[in-house]
């Protein structure tokens, strides 16, 4: 993974990562499942941008209703950007906001990390 998260979702205890060809290679495993996670970036409009930091500030009780109601679409150069780390069964999620700003993207929300159902339902977002 090439994500400005890394050090984040590596640090954490739920996770392993394993090297392997000559160290040129990464695996990183959600460790209570052992599912692999593959991460994934996505730009989106500086609206959508906005409603995404709206939902996921939103306590998940509420992001459930608006889940349903999201219509987000990734843009192409997008005024937001979302790194999101999955793991291919659908239990973790790690998710990272940021904005484009003074020629680099900044964090707008620090690294959200859901498990179990609040997992599977935050990924329908993206």
């Amino acid at each position: 993974m090439n994500l400005q998260m890394w050090n984040t979702i590596c640090a954490d205890a739920r996770i392993c990562v394993s090297k392997s060809l000559f160290g040129l290679c990464s695996k990183v495993v959600f460790k209570p499942t052992n599912s692999e996670i593959k991460a994934k970036v996505l730009e989106y409009s500086s609206e959508d941008g906005k409603r995404i930091k709206h939902m996921l500030e939103s306590p998940i009780e509420k992001l459930a209703t608006m889940v349903g109601e999201s219509l987000l679409k990734p843009a192409l150069n997008g005024s937001y950007l979302v790194e999101v780390g999955t793991s291919q069964d659908g239990a973790f999620v790690a998710i990272q906001l940021f904005q484009f700003s003074q020629l680099s993207y900044v964090p707008v929300t620090d690294v959200m990390i859901y498990e179990g159902n609040d997992a599977s339902l935050v990924m329908k977002l993206f």
